[in-house]
């Protein structure tokens, strides 16, 4: 009896070895397929309107969007890749500045209408429907879409308003209308007034409630706060100014976000992962290295990072969540390119990267580049 127990505890020290310390992973050095840079045929110079902001995989092809809503390069394209033809084609020109983000709703491939080359009474978004992208201009004061969520049967967009109006909207009938939803704070309606740039970049759901990032990008120092949906409206949550920091990757603060294994990680370019939504930790890799996006696919969770070595040399890596600490990766592969990662879709092992900087001018910006994992 004694052996069999003595048999059982080791068992079990050596599962939770593994479950704690998961086993060691060799990076090893990728080989990469260039697949073309699709926004040059827009583009013609490297401007970062180039920039592959987004990547989504679905039915048999790569979407990638591009433009810029700063420089104001729309209309937008929609380009994709034929998986099995292995080429590229345009699939839409939509009025709008640029495509940053793709999101999904009720099923349906659908990209926010960041900043409509129409005029900004109402907003975009646009969904994937018989093949073709469906213009839905139904948001009022839209003047930017950043972020579209579903909950609870309703369709909530973040957006970008004018002074003086609240920055989430949302729709009751499956995204035909849309309304302003009232944001309080301290049991008083939200006074927005005064303010150039009133923003919702992001919506999130977590534990049951669903939660809004609010943002005046015109203050200082910068108003960063959280709120929940109650009953209706939007109510204060939690300041996060203090205990959230962003790097210059694109205009949308917050890169990606996702729940993995019953947390929220999220990344700014630096990397975040909470439990409950006031509290958030910042999570540090060996050689510091800038998240650019991550991803969750066929239950794994991936970072897509880079860093620039002393050398100079841009080195990109792909890294996999392992373990049970929230702040146990493992990375993957690695490669060198001249310029770093921007975004990232996986079928399987096959990696698609979108490679771009995003303040200067390059050769190289919009590149896509596939890579088979062993």
């Amino acid at each position: 009896m004694k052996a069999r127990l003595a048999c059982i505890a080791v068992l079990l020290l050596i599962v939770l070895f593994f479950v704690f310390f998961p086993p060691y992973i060799k990076p090893y050095r990728a080989t990469y397929t260039e697949l073309g840079i699709p926004s040059s045929e827009q583009f013609s110079t490297g401007i970062r309107a180039r920039a592959p902001w987004d990547l989504l995989l679905y039915d048999g092809y790569l979407y990638v969007g591009s433009g810029d809503f700063d420089l104001n390069t729309g209309p937008a394209e929609v380009w994709r890749y034929d998986l099995d033809k292995r080429e590229w084609e345009t699939c839409a020109t939509l009025p709008e500045e640029e495509i940053n983000r793709f999101v999904t709703i009720d099923g349906t491939p659908t990209i926010v209408g960041i900043d409509p080359t129409e005029s900004w009474e109402y907003g975009n978004y646009y969904q994937l429907q018989d093949d073709e992208w469906t213009q839905k201009r139904v948001i009022p004061n839209g003047i930017h879409t950043f972020d579209m969520i579903e909950y609870k049967g309703m369709i909530f967009a973040g957006l970008g308003v004018p002074s003086g109006e609240y920055p989430i909207a949302v729709s009751k009938d499956g995204g035909e209308t849309f309304n302003s939803v009232e944001m309080t704070k301290n049991g008083a309606p939200l006074d927005t007034s005064g303010s150039e740039t009133v923003r919702v970049y992001d919506l999130f759901t977590f534990r049951g409630d669903l939660y809004a990032l609010f943002i005046y990008g015109d203050r200082s120092p910068l108003t960063i706060e959280l709120y929940r949906y109650d009953d209706g409206h939007f109510v204060f949550q939690s300041s996060w100014a203090d205990r959230i920091k962003f790097k210059p990757i694109s205009y949308v603060p917050v890169r990606a976000k996702a729940q993995y294994k019953g947390k929220l990680y999220l990344t700014t370019g630096n990397l975040y992962v909470t439990d409950e939504v006031d509290t958030l930790t910042k999570i540090i890799l060996p050689n510091n290295e800038t998240v650019f996006d991550l991803t969750v696919e066929n239950g794994e969770m991936y970072l897509l990072c880079a860093a620039r070595l002393s050398d100079g040399t841009i080195r990109t890596s792909v890294w996999k969540k392992t373990g049970r600490s929230p702040d146990s990766f493992s990375e993957l592969f690695y490669y060198d390119y001249p310029v770093p990662p921007l975004s990232i879709a996986v079928s399987g092992k096959t990696f698609y990267i979108g490679m771009a900087f995003t303040a200067v001018e390059h050769d190289l910006n919009g590149t896509i580049l596939r890579i088979d994992h062993r």
